[in-house]
């Protein structure tokens, strides 16, 4: 996981999942933001965060999952959409 964020993009994190109640993550920076039962809650929580962010804040966003290999995989939400 990169330790921070790059120029004004701000990145959300979703690594593999750990022990405990709430195995799936959401980080922004070195910061757990939201824990998880599962894959998918997690992604929709990071990616509305994201959004709401990007609306607030007027900056760019990336989510960053991590796959079962180790491998992280890039998804810049809402990139289309204008800021108003």
């Amino acid at each position: 996981m990169e330790a921070r964020d790059l120029g004004n993009t701000i990145t959300l994190y979703l690594p593999q999942p750990s022990g405990g109640p709430e195995p799936y993550a959401v980080f922004q920076d070195r910061q757990r933001v939201g824990g998880f039962v599962s894959q998918d809650d997690a992604l929709r929580f990071a990616m509305a965060l994201a959004e709401t962010i990007r609306r607030t804040r007027q900056v760019p966003i990336r989510v960053r999952t991590e796959d079962e290999t180790g491998s992280w995989h890039t998804t810049e939400p809402a990139a289309d959409v204008p800021l108003p």
